[in-house]
């Protein structure tokens, strides 16, 4: 009797057995390619961030030897631009909330030191000897983040830095989970922007007007399982089937609170992050690594898409003001309406995927440092009194009520005039609705990528 079963129990083991090593190696082979896609894109984010870097010290370098303001505005708004790019750039990468907002901070410091010069040289004011003195030190202090990029970048090249291992490093749960941090490059490159002098200049992100609290911040101080119920209602349904809801890290800082990772279940690789604050368990960003597909829909698909995903977070009343385009991924800044008048302070970013439209990014900090109840009130001018302010030769396209942050950090409420120049160019324009004075102007730039202002 035994010999009659052996052979059909062994196929059976074997066949057993071979499924077991086919479901293996296809659960496998599904993770390693969901950590090559998440890793191209960290690896993109990250050339991109360190060819911004590179600019940057090369106009920075410039400015400092140019003869002339002309040639001087010229490099200086290409340090502005790429400021702002190296920040989008540096938000997609998975590194520490400390070390990410110390680096922000200073690419924003020198964006808005390098655009507050190039304003000044458009009114015929050369550079004084302090301000000179200030741009070789930012000069170096951009040469210092380059050379360490560049070895992060060789270090990547040479296979000996993984993104999977930083975002563990980033976001690790406990200390034996991971290599010590001190083994992080990014360590370095935090450490030592920490100990660059203090940048005081005549401009909204100067380190003696960076101490404001964020206005936003209400409610009571939650639990960490309060805080994860409230992540777990935010998260998209494609984040909640066959995945695990982690808390990863406290968050000290500004705004204390609870960092949170998705994981598919029995995995490591992290699927997304979350991070909430502790008072009122607002959620402060969410980003979705999955890869995505080729474009589907286009920026004004995507807008829909992003409006629904808000309201149906009780976000009402939120206009999409220009949206742009990056790796078939649409980022959405939008700002609420109020008895229409827009509110450009309270900024929320919505990036959607372009091949389904699904929301994989969210970033409300503008808005958690910025919201707060507000009276609006009446204009003291007529929007034709208001116009006079502008240039006659601007052809005005659209004419709305706006609340626009100003240089010291406080408000303008202002008419927001829409419009194209004698040579097409379009620009908007800010005029005050109580004193009928321009407060800024910005420029539209349109291309494949999308639409923004400078």
């Amino acid at each position: 009797m035994g010999g009659r079963w052996t052979v059909p129990v062994i196929v059976l083991l074997l066949a057993v057995a071979l499924g077991a090593a086919y479901w293996g190696y296809t659960h496998y082979d599904a993770r390693r390619d969901l950590e090559i896609a998440v890793a191209n894109r960290y690896q993109n984010s990250f050339y991109s961030l360190v060819d911004s870097i590179e600019k940057i010290e090369v106009s920075l370098a410039k400015a400092l030897v140019a003869n002339g303001m002309a040639e001087n505005v010229r490099y200086l708004a290409t340090v502005w631009q790429e400021a702002m790019t190296a920040q989008a750039n540096l938000s997609q990468l998975p590194l520490g909330q400390e070390t990410l907002m110390n680096i922000a901070k200073f690419l924003t410091q020198s964006g808005d030191y390098a655009y507050m010069l190039m304003r000044n040289h458009t009114m015929g004011k050369t550079l004084t000897p302090k301000e000179r003195e200030q741009l070789q030190n930012l000069r170096q202090q951009v040469t210092f983040l380059s050379q360490n990029l560049h070895e992060v970048h060789a270090k990547a090249s040479q296979g000996q830095l993984r993104w999977a291992e930083i975002e563990r490093v980033s976001r690790k749960k406990l200390p034996s989970d991971t290599k010590s941090l001190a083994d992080d490059p990014f360590t370095k490159i935090n450490d030592g922007i920490e100990k660059f002098p203090t940048l005081i200049y005549d401009g909204p992100f100067s380190d003696h007007v960076e101490q404001r609290q964020p206005k936003g911040l209400t409610g009571p101080e939650l639990s960490e399982e309060e805080a994860r119920e409230k992540v777990l209602a935010f998260l998209p349904s494609s984040l909640k089937e066959g995945m695990t809801l982690e808390k990863a890290a406290d968050i000290q800082g500004k705004i204390p609170g609870y960092s949170y990772v998705v994981r598919a279940r029995g995995e490591r690789g992290v699927m997304a992050t979350v991070d909430i604050s502790r008072k009122g368990g607002h959620i402060l960003n969410m980003i979705n690594f999955r890869s995505v597909d080729d474009a589907a829909m286009d920026l004004e698909e995507a807008g829909a898409k992003a409006t629904e995903f808000l309201a149906s977070k009780g976000f009402r009343n939120m206009v999409p003001t220009y949206a742009t385009r990056a790796d078939n991924i649409a980022v959405i800044p939008f700002a609420p309406e109020i008895d229409d008048v827009l509110i450009y302070p309270d900024l929320i970013k919505v990036n959607v995927a372009l091949d389904n439209g699904e929301v994989i990014g969210y970033e409300a900090l503008g808005y958690i440092m910025s919201h707060h109840a507000r009276e609006i009130p009446e204009p003291k001018i007529s929007a034709e009194e208001a116009r006079a302010a502008v240039n006659p030769e601007l052809k005005i396209t659209s004419t709305r009520l706006a609340i626009i942050p100003t240089e010291d950090l406080k408000e303008a409420f202002c008419y927001e005039f829409k419009g194209v120049s004698a040579d097409d160019e379009p620009y908007i324009v800010y005029v005050s609705a109580e004193t009928g004075e321009e407060v800024n102007i910005l420029k539209v730039i349109t291309n494949d990528e999308g639409t923004t202002t400078i």
